[in-house]
């Protein structure tokens, strides 16, 4: 009673945010994205307080009660809701991969499609935004304002603290930071912009991208920083990296100080006028083809990994986010098992013929730089680059691009540019591959927010809220997939 009574107090208190204080706010982007952010984890919050644990029991009971699931063997009681929620979860999560041993058969996708649209309509009480699917969660693309006072968990860097840094590092005393402040960007990095004066020449704009305390998806500034200065001597448009800082005890975390480039990433300003959004898609063409054309070796490869197959480096990057994901995972999440253990078993033997090359993981209009003229200025958020093959990068911007441009007259330009042509055989593989990745990375994000970073809003958001959007998402991809299959 006394949760039900307190998610009715949530409830009333989220429509008065909305009704009456969100209309008075100032109406700029972040302070709008960041109000929907927390009313929506609110919701959350209330749906799990009044009926989260039973209604998820009784969803588990009826798919293991089903005929349909009998091959799962799912019989289990507890008098505590929640233990027997886990029991249930645990038992499903280690027997749903079987699903994909062998060729399924019809019952079984059956099966697996239902218990999709049984976690989906519980995921739909507690927010009605999943019925767009994963695509929700890059709505509105990069935030170039400043982020709220107090919304991150990292360490405060101030113009005080930052201008001490640099005299020391450039041994001056007159030097210092003006302009300091944090910037909404991806969800691996927190990303200041500051202005640097000296006294004698011009103010520069500069940016630091820097490492979580906690690292996120095993990522870090250390491994970008070769690859963007090997790209940068190649004039390969991303943002100049002036130094990289080590010393993880200056703000908790090693960083990037880069030059900041002009233009902005906000796809809002551009998307609804056509000649704009097609200009923007050839741009992105031919700065994918350009960065694909690249032999690993003259960016810095060593000759070791550069000399494996495409399909060989596929397949360590699957194992290593596998490994992500059993680490992280603090529920059982037993669909977000079936898509993993169907793409280990199913990397194109295509790949293992094709030379590696240096895959961004993440493009999109999101990490795309345009300045006034609609020219790219820079490609930014390096966390994912791997050696791959360039069909991955092509797969997940394809959704980026077909809403404003043909696809087959994007893939010309990017051709005729210097660009790879795509192994049509992985096409379905790295779709689903690219949506398996982000899942675990919000598995990731949940793990963070629960032990490490109790007030990065945003790692709540991508773990509690845009996990179900993905993985629910790959699952009803993949029984689409092989439904295709069987026909």
């Amino acid at each position: 009673m006394r949760d039900a009574l307190s998610a009715r107090i949530l409830d009333a208190a989220i429509k008065s945010l909305r009704a009456e204080i969100l209309p008075k706010l100032p109406q700029d982007e972040a302070t709008g994205i960041r109000f929907d952010q927390i009313t929506r984890l609110l919701r959350n919050v209330s749906t799990r307080l009044s009926s989260r644990d039973a209604a998820l029991v009784d969803l588990l009971k009826r798919a293991a009660a089903d005929p349909a699931y009998a091959y799962l063997n799912v019989n289990t009681e507890a008098a505590d809701p929640e233990e027997e929620r886990r029991r249930l979860e645990a038992a499903m999560a280690s027997r749903l991969p079987d699903l994909l041993s062998d060729a399924p058969t019809p019952e079984k996708l059956e099966a697996l499609e239902a218990l999709v649209d049984l976690e989906r309509s519980f995921f739909l009480a507690l927010d009605g935004d999943i019925a767009a699917g994963s695509q929700v969660v890059y709505r509105g693309g990069r935030i170039d304002s400043e982020e709220p006072t107090g919304a991150g968990a990292a360490r405060a860097i101030d113009e005080q603290s930052l201008s001490t840094y640099l005299q020391s590092r450039y041994q001056k005393p007159t030097v210092r930071a003006t302009n300091v402040r944090t910037i909404p960007g991806g969800f691996s990095k927190q990303t200041l912009f500051f202005t640097l004066e000296d006294g004698v020449s011009n103010p520069s704009d500069l940016v630091i991208r820097k490492d979580m305390p906690q690292p996120f998806i095993q990522k870090t500034v250390l491994n970008e920083y070769p690859l963007l200065k090997n790209l940068l001597a190649r004039n390969f448009p991303v943002a100049e990296p002036l130094w990289l800082e080590t010393d993880t005890k200056i703000f908790d975390g090693a960083f990037i100080v880069s030059r900041r480039v002009d233009g902005t990433s906000n796809a809002s300003a551009w998307a609804a006028d056509p000649d704009r959004a097609k200009k923007a898609c050839a741009e992105l063409a031919k700065v994918v083809a350009k960065l694909h054309a690249f032999e690993p070796r003259l960016l810095g490869t060593p000759e070791e990994e550069a000399s494996l197959s495409a399909g060989a480096h596929i397949e360590r990057d699957i194992a290593q986010w596998t490994r992500l994901f059993h680490k992280s995972k603090t529920e059982p999440l037993p669909l977000g098992e079936v898509p993993i253990v169907w793409l280990a078993k199913n990397i194109p033997t295509q790949l293992y013929e094709r030379p590696a090359r240096i895959v961004h993981g993440d493009v999109g209009f999101h990490n795309l730089m345009f300045d006034d003229q609609g020219e790219v200025t820079a490609l930014l958020d390096w966390e994912f680059a791997v050696l791959g093959d360039p069909t991955q990068d092509l797969c997940f911007l394809k959704n980026f691009v077909q809403p404003m441009m043909p696809w087959d007259d994007f893939m010309a330009i990017y051709l005729e540019h210097g660009g790879v042509a795509p192994c049509q055989e992985a096409e379905f593989f790295f779709d689903l591959w690219s949506r398996t990745r982000n899942a675990i990375g919000c598995v990731d994000a949940q793990r963070l927010f629960d032990t490490h970073l109790p007030d990065e809003v945003k790692f709540a958001l991508a773990g509690h809220i845009f996990g179900p959007y993905m993985y629910l998402d790959q699952c009803q991809t993949l029984i689409e997939h092989l439904k295709t299959k069987q026909a």
